[in-house]
C-alpha cells in the first residue's frame, strides 16, 4: 500500500534559525507557506555549538515551564515536527539566552 503525499519543489525549500531566550520569539521571521509542516531542531552535544538549555515551543503566550501556558520542551539535540501550514503562530522561549533553534519548512 502506498501513501500519497503532497510535495513541494526543491526551490521552495524554506529554512533558517531563530535565537531563543527569555522572551517568546516567533520561530520563523516572516509568514512562510508550508506543504507538510515545520521541522524544528535544537543543536545538541554532538553539534559544534550545542544549546545548553531546553527550548519550549508553543503559541505566542508560551512560557518556559509546565504551567497551563508552558510549551512543549525541545531538549538539546532533539527534533520536533509540527504538521501545520502557517508557522507564524509558533513561538519559542527558553530559561537561557542565546539558544539556537533551526527550522525547516517541509
Amino acid at each position: 500500500m502506498f501513501e500519497v503525499r503532497e510535495t513541494s519543489p526543491t526551490n521552495d525549500l524554506k529554512f533558517g534559525h531563530a535565537v531563543v531566550g527569555l522572551t517568546a520569539v516567533p520561530v520563523t521571521p516572516n509568514k512562510v507557506e508550508l506543504v507538510r509542516g515545520l521541522l524544528l531542531r535544537a543543536p545538541g552535544p554532538n553539534d559544534l555549538a550545542p544549546n545548553t538549555d531546553v527550548i519550549y515551543i508553543g503559541l505566542k503566550s508560551v512560557t518556559p515551564d509546565s504551567s497551563a501556558t508552558g510549551g512543549m520542551p525541545l531538549l538539546p539535540g532533539s527534533v520536533m515536527e509540527l504538521p501545520i501550514d502557517d508557522p507564524s503562530q509558533i513561538y519559542a522561549v527558553s530559561l537561557t539566552a542565546n539558544q539556537d533553534l533551526a527550522w525547516m519548512g517541509i
